[in-house]
C-alpha cells in the first residue's frame, strides 16, 4: 500500500474563481497581478511563519492584496473594502482540477491512501472537499477520520520541514507501519522539500512551467 498526498490549494482545487474575481472588481489589473499577489503572499506567510508568530495563509494574503494592487498601479481610491471583500470570498467557492474526481477514484480503487498537506485551514479544506463530494476519498475507518495535514494545526507552514515529518509520523501511527508516500504539486518549491524529507514527487505544470 502507498500513500499520495495532494498540495490542495493551486494543485487538487485550481484559484480560477479567485483570479476571475480579482480582475472583475478591479479591471485594470491582468492575471499576471494575480500570480504576484499570491507569490509575494506565499513568501510574507513563509517569512512570519519560520520566524515569528504565525499567521493563518489567509489572513497574509487579505493584508497583502491592497499592497499588491497599489504596486500594480491603482489608485488607492480604487481599492474599496467591499472590492477587496468581493475578491477574498471567493476562497470559499474553489473548485477541483479537472479530471481531479477520477484520478483519486482510479488510486483509491487501485488501494492507495489519499491524503491532503495544505498551508490552508483544517475546516476551509474539509468544507471545499465536502461541497465538491470529493470528501470521501479523504476519509477512512469507522470513524471517518479525515486524511488531512493543514498547517494552521501546525501553526507552521510549509515548505519547512516539520510538516513533512508531521504528515509522514501521522501515517505511520494511523496504520502501523512504514509506508511509500508520494507527493503531489504544482510547486516546485513544495516538491522539493516534499523530496528531500524522502518522499517521491509528481510536478503539475498547471502552473509552474518546465
Amino acid at each position: 500500500m502507498a500513500i499520495a498526498a495532494f498540495d490542495f490549494l493551486g494543485t487538487l482545487y485550481t484559484f480560477d474563481a479567485v483570479r476571475h474575481a480579482l480582475v472583475t472588481q478591479f479591471p485594470a489589473t491582468t492575471d499576471l497581478v494575480f500570480w504576484l499577489w499570491l507569490w509575494s503572499g506565499l513568501r510574507d506567510y513563509f517569512g512570519t511563519s519560520h520566524n515569528g508568530p504565525y499567521k493563518p495563509l489567509i489572513t497574509i494574503l487579505k493584508a497583502s492584496l491592497p499592497r499588491t494592487l497599489l504596486v500594480a498601479g491603482l489608485k488607492e481610491s480604487e481599492i474599496t473594502s467591499e472590492r477587496l471583500e468581493a475578491v477574498m470570498s471567493t476562497f470559499g467557492q474553489l473548485t477541483p482540477l479537472q479530471g481531479a474526481l477520477e484520478a483519486l477514484t482510479r488510486l483509491k480503487e487501485a488501494g492507495w491512501n489519499c491524503w491532503v498537506v495544505t498551508n490552508g485551514s483544517m475546516a476551509a479544506t474539509q468544507k471545499l472537499l465536502k461541497d465538491k463530494g470529493l470528501d470521501e476519498i479523504f476519509r477512512e475507518g469507522t470513524e471517518m477520520a479525515w486524511n488531512i495535514q493543514a498547517c494552521d494545526d501546525l501553526e507552521i507552514s510549509k515548505p519547512h520541514p516539520r510538516v513533512y515529518s508531521e504528515f509522514m509520523r501521522a501515517c505511520v501511527h494511523r496504520y502501523n507501519k512504514i509506508e511509500n508516500f508520494y507527493f503531489v504539486a504544482t510547486h516546485a518549491w513544495d516538491l522539493a522539500a516534499a523530496h528531500n524529507a524522502g518522499m517521491g514527487t509528481v510536478f503539475l505544470t498547471g502552473e509552474e512551467k518546465i
